[in-house]
């Protein structure tokens, strides 16, 4: 990330875990991406997000299951809050590993913005004795693989039948993670 990608995020976005009173803005962050980018994120074509997921999205607990979003704050006090990219990891059954989720609206890419939330989400991943995180990008997901691939992850056939890659990196240390945009988070 360059110094003035820097600067301009640390004036215009703050990012912070996510709360169960994000639920609104987070249900209008989704609602506002591109069909694609929705696609390429859940793995689905999909409209809108189930209520009772995007509940569980905001309903954290913030050791097995965390969750980080990047708002603006250029606006006006009594505006509702306005996401602009949000990322996650959660623990299953081994718990040493993490699945891994981001996104990032269209407008706000290429800033050095999920690699910010990556950094962050990797450093609490560590902490809390996560490994290695993991997860399956869309072949067609080039932007997805490129910045994978910029972060040293490995890569793998996925078990799906969806034409998926596999992403790994153990050591969850920037800059080695592994990252995903899958259908479970």
């Amino acid at each position: 990330m360059t110094p003035a990608n820097q600067a301009y995020l640390a004036r215009h976005v703050t990012i912070r875990p996510i709360l169960p009173s994000d639920l609104n803005a987070l249900r209008t962050f989704f609602a506002a991406l591109s069909h694609a980018t929705r696609r390429l994120r859940f793995h689905i074509p999909i409209n809108e997000l189930p209520e009772h997921v995007l509940r569980k999205f905001t309903m954290v607990d913030h050791r097995d299951h965390v969750a980080l979003i990047a708002e603006i704050h250029d606006t006006a006090a009594d505006q509702p809050t306005t996401l602009v990219a949000e990322a996650r990891y959660v623990r299953y059954a081994d718990p040493e590993s993490a699945e891994f989720a981001l996104v990032v609206a269209e407008r706000w890419r290429r800033i050095g913005l999920g690699t910010s939330l990556t950094r962050i989400l990797a450093q609490h991943a560590r902490f809390a004795g996560v490994r290695r995180l993991y997860g399956d990008v869309l072949e067609d997901n080039k932007a997805m693989l490129g910045f994978a691939h910029s972060l040293g992850a490995r890569l793998s056939r996925g078990r799906e039948c969806i034409q998926s890659l596999r992403l790994s990196r153990c050591r969850c240390e920037f800059p080695s993670w592994g990252v995903l945009t899958g259908p479970r988070l």
